[in-house]
């Protein structure tokens, strides 16, 4: 079973990786060419409308989470009733949020062009409101569940690979569309329709696979649920309310100042947090197993994996955002993007975000929900107040500071409760692997200065300049790994040769028996 875990995570890493390069390269094309077609207003409420509709997710916190805790047995012990009796609860549950986000999108389209944004009117606000739930909707109603399904078994890199498909294809549509000349109503309605193609693959894909059954559970199969709502709405106040806050309290330039930051530093954050997707459902397996020796010594390959990430992301990121931001926004003229108290704040946030992953991680799989439900609730407490009062001090800042100052909270209680409840083991652990990450990030920086001229005069130079810093931090990543990790450093590697060489050698069997 080892194994098969072992496969599951290689497999499940690599395609995130690749899906994250994709999400990241198509990611800078659209909001690019909408900037340059239809300007800085147009990409600000299309980014400020999509933050209005994600909060309905607070409808479904915790659903994920819990029902994934709920499915780890029964997928070990391959219980087929178990596993629709839990699948039909949070079926049902979903099917439920479905209406009320329609009776969500009706209200907002009516509150938001009046109250909210008014610079636009009704007939240009609402169509567009509706246009960009669509797919939200779809994802709700179809696919939610099976994802979820899915990620509990460690077969995220069938979503992955679905997620892959329908970000280039969106893409495409897009571009095809603004090159067409086409409204930004029309161009946001092609995407909608291709992100449907995930939910509804994922519902009858699950059906066929799993050989799901129509029954009916006699009594509550997700009981954590409403504890793990309260670390979905703690993320998802994270992740989201920062454009809420810009939104009542600033303006859509800088709404769209914002997004630019954000979205490389979102996109960093999701390819080393794509680990936990892989890692999670594993060790969520190894706890329903009573793998426990296990557990510590993965932990070991999980951190070095996560910390090194950090390492080499974030440092490439300090010396590159505010040369990437000035290439990427040239020509922009409507809005000051250059911000480097920001870039550096925005930073720091994300590097916090990384290093709590693998003990969130194995909190949750250990279904601790309860337990660690008032450390979310401060967290969102934390960002909220912290991000309201920066933004009317400092501007756009004070959201980034508000969002770095919950990080670091939440991250120290995710160490201190998995090594005084779960793991048992130091927190000089951590410690370690935060001091060595900071000083990497900032032996890059110093590093940097040495060479990087000022001013960046195209992509050209961009891309040259980032190869050679991306170089010099994985070098120094690998030389401190060697140095303080060798241990954890060999267990990973003998896993990545051993199922290379399973690999070959199940090939050549086939191979001789098709010969035979």
């Amino acid at each position: 079973m080892a194994k098969n875990r072992t496969k599951r995570v290689v497999l499940t890493i690599g395609t995130s990786l690749l899906s994250e390069g994709v999400a990241l390269v198509c990611g800078l094309i659209l909001p690019k060419m909408i900037l340059t077609t239809f300007g800085s207003d147009y990409n600000g409420i299309t980014q400020s409308i999509s933050q209005f509709i994600s909060y309905i997710s607070l409808m479904k916190a915790g659903i994920g989470g819990a029902t994934a805790v709920a499915l780890y047995k029964p997928l070990a012990e391959n219980d087929t009733r178990e596993i629709s009796e839990v699948l039909y609860s949070t079926e049902k549950f979903m099917r439920k949020i479905s209406m009320v986000f329609l009776l969500f999108v009706i209200g907002l389209s009516i509150v938001y062009p009046i109250f909210i944004v008014q610079e636009y009117d009704w007939f240009f606000t609402a169509p567009l409101i509706f246009i960009i739930s669509i797919s939200t909707f779809g994802q709700y109603y179809f696919g939610f569940t099976y994802q979820t399904l899915l990620s509990a078994d460690q077969k995220d890199y069938i979503t992955t690979s679905l997620e892959i498909l329908t970000t280039i294809l969106n893409t495409i549509v897009a571009v095809i569309l603004m090159n067409r000349n086409m409204s930004l109503h029309m161009v946001k309605l092609g995407s909608s329709l291709v992100n449907l193609i995930t939910p509804l693959f994922l519902y009858f894909y699950c059906h066929k696979k799993y050989h799901l059954m129509k029954v009916k559970p006699t009594e509550d199969k997700i009981p954590q649920k409403w504890d793990a709502a309260a670390h979905e709405v703690a993320s998802f106040i994270n992740n989201n309310t920062d454009v809420v806050i810009l939104t009542l309290f600033s303006t859509l330039s800088e709404i769209s100042v914002y997004t630019v930051y954000h979205y490389v530093i979102a996109n960093l954050k999701k390819i080393v947090t794509r680990f936990t997707v892989g890692f999670g459902a594993a060790f969520g397996d190894m706890y329903a197993r009573g793998e426990i020796e296990a557990m510590h010594k993965n932990l070991g390959i999980f951190e070095l994996l996560i910390y090194s990430f950090t390492s080499i992301l974030y440092s490439v990121a300090l010396v590159m955002m505010i040369p990437f931001v000035y290439v990427y926004t040239s020509g922009v003229t409507d809005a000051d993007y250059i911000r480097s108290v920001f870039s550096l704040l925005l930073i720091l946030g994300g590097v916090f975000n990384c290093f709590r992953v693998p003990y969130r991680a194995i909190t949750i799989a250990a279904g601790h929900y309860r337990q660690t439900r008032n450390g979310a609730i401060m967290e969102a407490v934390i960002n909220i107040v912290v991000s309201v009062v920066g933004v009317i001090l400092f501007g756009i800042e004070g959201v980034a500071l508000g969002t770095l100052c919950a990080m670091a909270f939440r991250t120290m209680q995710y160490v201190i409760y998995l090594s005084n409840n779960i793991m048992y083991r130091k927190i000089s652990y951590f410690v370690k692997h935060a001091v060595i990450c900071f000083g990497i990030i900032a032996s890059v920086h110093i590093i940097s200065r040495l060479y990087m001229p000022v001013i960046f005069n195209g992509w050209k130079m961009w891309i040259t300049y980032a190869v050679i810093n991306t170089l010099i931090a994985i070098f120094l990543t690998l030389a401190t790994d060697y140095i303080f990790y060798k241990e954890d450093l060999y267990s990973f590697v003998t896993k990545i040769i051993n199922i290379f060489i399973r690999r070959k050698k199940k090939t050549e069997e086939q191979n001789a028996q098709t010969e035979s």
